[in-house]
């Protein structure tokens, strides 16, 4: 496997999913002990530095004790892209747009493509918390198996 220096996790907003899985990711490294890695996230369409989704909020505050209130959403750019940066997006379809976007891209695969399996991770438009938790429920157990899978010869 490359060695990746970076990871960009990589929604359309960067509002919703990105931006919690970014900051659960860099959780469990801490609790794995495994360090080395820089993790942020990005949105493949940012009009302006907005918030995190409210609901994400609240998913992260209760169940993840992540407090995202003074997020802002950022835009992925060409320069974002490199052979030491892995770019896991939460589904196909921002993969595709993400390369017919940017010519410098590359390492860019889905999360659960990258770990070995298929379909996207979307969360329900205007679904309740309790939806949004089921969703994430599954981002975590995938993230676990990401954190062994990249830090599998440190353990």
């Amino acid at each position: 496997m490359p060695n990746y220096r970076r990871i960009i996790f990589l929604d359309e907003e960067n509002t919703r999913l990105s931006p919690l899985t970014a900051a659960l990711f860099k959780k469990k490294m801490r609790q794995a002990g495994v360090e080395g890695l820089g993790v942020s996230s990005r949105g493949r369409v940012v009009l302006f530095p907005e918030p995190v989704n409210q609901k994400i909020g609240e998913v992260a505050k209760m169940e993840y004790h992540i407090d995202l209130s003074s997020y802002t959403a950022r835009e992925i750019t060409e320069t974002d892209f490199s052979a030491q940066t892995l770019v896991l997006t939460m589904d196909n379809a921002t993969k595709v747009k993400t390369y017919e976007q940017f010519s410098s891209a590359a390492n860019v695969f889905t999360l659960k493509e990258f770990l070995g399996s298929s379909g996207d991770l979307k969360l329900p438009l205007g679904g309740t918390v309790e939806e949004y938790k089921t969703v994430m429920d599954i981002v975590s157990g995938l993230l676990d198996n990401l954190v062994r899978k990249l830090f599998a010869d440190e353990e």
